[in-house]
């Protein structure tokens, strides 16, 4: 049987706490957006769209404080 790298059949693909937290933030930013764009509130709208960039933003910070995906 040929040797192969775990790492290379599976990468993890986000499996890290850093991807998430990113992506439940993200979620409840556009739950939230669209709760309240029916709801016909702009200004939360909006403040939803800003926590959905929180979101964006929080995958690539968390990762280099070191709750990124690590090394088996």
């Amino acid at each position: 049987m040929a040797d192969y790298d775990p790492k290379f059949v599976d990468p993890g693909h986000g499996n890290s706490r850093a991807a998430w937290i990113s992506i439940i933030v993200m979620l409840v930013a556009v739950a939230a957006g669209t709760l309240f764009f029916f709801l016909d509130m702009p200004a939360l709208v909006w403040a939803s769209a800003g926590l959905l960039l929180v979101g964006v933003l929080l995958w690539p910070i968390l990762a280099r404080a070191g709750y990124g995906l690590q090394d088996h």
